[in-house]
């Protein structure tokens, strides 16, 4: 069980600052803090840190620009995914299609077959994972897609080439979050009362 006091100076110190961090990214900025809000929201059962994430979620979207790059650590197919993350544990209601069909629109102008980087967080394999999050998404039109069937057999034949398995489990929500958290673990903490961190403690709750 993770330390109850230390996760709380995280989360009072995120509260505090969290709002201010310009990056609206999954892995470096708002998203990740949005996440552990939620997070921490449902584990204390405080609807203060679900108001809080409320918060932050209306900040990014209301910033979203499709300028930012697609790539999944820190641009849009990350955020995308955050967002249909947070519908599949219902810390969200309403049509995903409506939040994300812009960037369904930008992710289908990057031609995936001249794409070099294959990596998670830059390339290829956060574009697949992206697009498997939409495919898998709950919808009240069950047959409706966000993405033209061309898009799809060229991004499928990519992925083909390159050994990643689209429609494999190691693509799944669940498989992609504890994915981000090895990441998220690996990597050196900039500073004590990071939300990186506080989601790395929070992980044993969580599973």
């Amino acid at each position: 069980m993770p330390n109850n006091s230390s996760i709380k100076q995280i989360t009072d110190y995120q509260i505090l600052n969290g709002g201010f961090c310009p990056n609206p990214s999954l892995l470096e900025g708002k998203m990740g803090i949005t996440l552990f809000f939620f997070l921490q929201a449902r584990f204390t059962h405080n609807n203060c840190y679900e108001d809080f994430a409320g918060e932050l979620l209306d900040d990014i979207c209301d910033s979203l620009h499709i300028g930012l790059p697609i790539t999944f650590a820190d641009g849009l197919c990350g955020i995308g995914w955050g967002i249909e993350f947070m519908k599949r544990l219902n810390f969200i209601e309403g049509d995903t299609d409506d939040i994300l069909c812009d960037i369904d629109r930008k992710i289908m102008e990057r031609d995936v077959r001249r794409i070099s980087d294959m990596t998670f967080e830059y390339g290829l394999e956060g574009i697949a994972i992206y697009v498997r999050s939409r495919i898998d998404s709950v919808r009240a039109t069950k047959n409706k897609q966000p993405f033209d069937p061309s898009y799809l057999e060229e991004l499928e034949e990519s992925c083909l080439r390159n050994n990643i398995l689209l429609y494999s489990t190691q693509y799944s929500t669940d498989s992609t979050w504890n994915r981000i958290l090895d990441i998220l673990a690996t990597h050196p903490f900039s500073e004590e009362k990071s939300w990186k961190r506080g989601l790395v403690k929070l992980r044993t709750i969580y599973e």
